[in-house]
């Protein structure tokens, strides 16, 4: 391996480190923490909460409707 051989493997592991880094950095930025915070709007009803949702409306739906949607 001469000089030149070792000195364009230096340079692309550089590369290779600053494009893993700037990988890391973006990934980070767009999967990371949000600054958004969750705001709960007490005036909606919750889809996942049953107690809540009109559950006693099941009993006008068919037999495989509710096994479906409940």
């Amino acid at each position: 391996m001469t000089d030149k051989d070792t000195s364009a493997l230096i340079e692309t592991l550089k590369q290779v480190a600053l494009l893993t880094e700037q990988v890391e950095y973006l990934t980070r930025k767009l999967y990371g923490k949000s600054s958004e915070k969750n705001v709960v709007n007490t005036s909606q009803l919750s889809l996942f909460d049953k107690d809540k949702a009109g559950g006693e409306d099941d009993e006008d739906l068919p037999s495989h409707y509710r096994n479906y949607y409940l």
